[in-house]
């Protein structure tokens, strides 16, 4: 078997300079990335067609969006991978609603946004609440408002 020799190239320092520089830039734009990586969304609904336009709405504005139809999945999902919001359908009766909120709360720190129907009281323990009368430009407005705080504070409907 040959043994295979090492050589060494000579770089004079004038070259290293901008290469090193050029390394930090580098690594400062990849922790700029980092810090301005989209905020992921975990968005629980029973109905197909609203996760998909709600997936289409969020990812249209550059969120990472996973769904979720069951408790388990949500629950999967939040043991699996770190989420800046969960949006909570309003398609999931509301026995169901309170059961998934208590126990998102009882697993993990992520802010919740429930959506709610007209008439009904909405949900105790979220963070946010969303009238599910609203527009899904409304919805975008408060969810935009909640993760990118500066961009402005969510008008009304979106706390309380």
């Amino acid at each position: 078997m040959a043994t295979r020799k090492t050589t060494f190239e000579v770089v004079k320092l004038a070259e290293i300079a901008p290469l090193l520089r050029d390394a930090e830039i580098l690594g400062n734009a990849e922790e700029a990335d980092r810090a301005t990586a989209p905020a992921r969304i975990l968005s629980i609904t029973y109905d197909r067609s609203l996760a998909a336009t709600r997936e289409m709405l969020f990812t249209s504005l550059g969120f990472q969006v996973s769904s979720a139809s069951t408790l388990d999945q949500a629950i999967n999902l939040c043991r699996h991978q770190k989420f800046e919001l969960i949006v909570i359908g309003h398609c999931i009766p509301l026995a169901s609603r309170r059961l998934l909120i208590r126990e998102l709360r009882r697993r993990c720190a992520t802010p919740l946004l429930a959506f709610h129907r007209p008439g009904e009281t909405p949900v105790a323990g979220v963070d946010h609440v969303f009238d599910s009368t609203q527009s899904p430009a409304r919805l975008l407005s408060v969810v935009v408002g909640i993760l990118r705080p500066e961009s402005g504070p969510p008008s009304s409907n979106s706390d309380d």
